[in-house]
């Protein structure tokens, strides 16, 4: 029986939630190219390039893992299935890329340009995923086709979707108009929402606003927000 409870200022959503968040104003839809891969590029001293067979592999694993929304919903009980990060990196990234001594944290970088910065501990920590389904389906390009990251402890901004390509970094990348809408490590026990301001006040002002939006909303997409 999984524990469900909720972290601090969240509350539990039935069903799958809308997407939600300024991408769905400011940004176009995402077109998967046809011959995509995943870059895995920065602090190493060969770039390596990944098709999602690569990627996956024998090694698939599934994992049913809550979603935390920064605007302060959590969608529970999420089946994903995918590829386990740590192994992946060790595998992969560690064996064919060979990362420098000095990286600290991952640039992931979508199809559409969206950028999410992690630090490195947090990706190799347990139950994190790159996932290509969700729920026995690929996943759809609502829920972040081709693939995309799960990193259950963290808010779902970090959860960056379409993933184009991982730059390895030596030191916490600076990503611009990020420092309001987004905390430098995002953990949501925590709740590190804002990189600036009172926790509480952000968290005040998403419940507002995301209450309104999911009421007029259809519950059915999920959303990296």
């Amino acid at each position: 029986m999984r524990d469900h409870t909720l972290p601090p200022g969240q509350r539990a959503i039935d069903g799958a939630p809308p997407r939600f968040g300024l991408e769905r104003f400011l940004r176009q839809r995402v077109t998967v190219p046809p011959d995509w891969a995943l870059v895995v590029d920065g602090e190493v001293e060969a770039p390596i390039t990944l098709s999602l067979d690569d990627i996956i592999g024998p090694s698939r694993v599934a994992r049913t893992l809550d979603l935390h929304c920064v605007t302060t919903w959590t969608a529970t009980d999420l089946a994903w299935s995918g590829r386990d990060f740590r192994e992946f990196w060790n595998d992969l990234v560690v064996a064919r890329a060979r990362p420098r001594p000095a990286v600290t944290h991952v640039l992931a970088v979508a199809i559409d340009g969206y950028q999410a910065a992690l630090p490195l501990e947090e990706l190799l920590a347990p139950d994190v995923l790159l996932a290509d389904r969700l729920n026995g389906q690929r996943l759809s390009l609502d829920h972040g086709a081709p693939l995309r990251l799960v990193v259950p402890q963290l808010y779902g901004y970090k959860n960056a979707k379409h993933l184009a390509r991982l730059t390895l970094c030596a030191s916490s990348p600076q990503i611009p108009t990020s420092r309001f809408l987004a905390h430098p490590r995002g953990r949501v026990d925590l709740e590190e929402r804002s990189g600036v301001g009172a926790q509480r006040f952000w968290r005040f002002l998403y419940h507002r606003l995301a209450s309104s939006f999911l009421r007029r909303a259809r519950p059915h997409r999920l959303d990296g927000a």
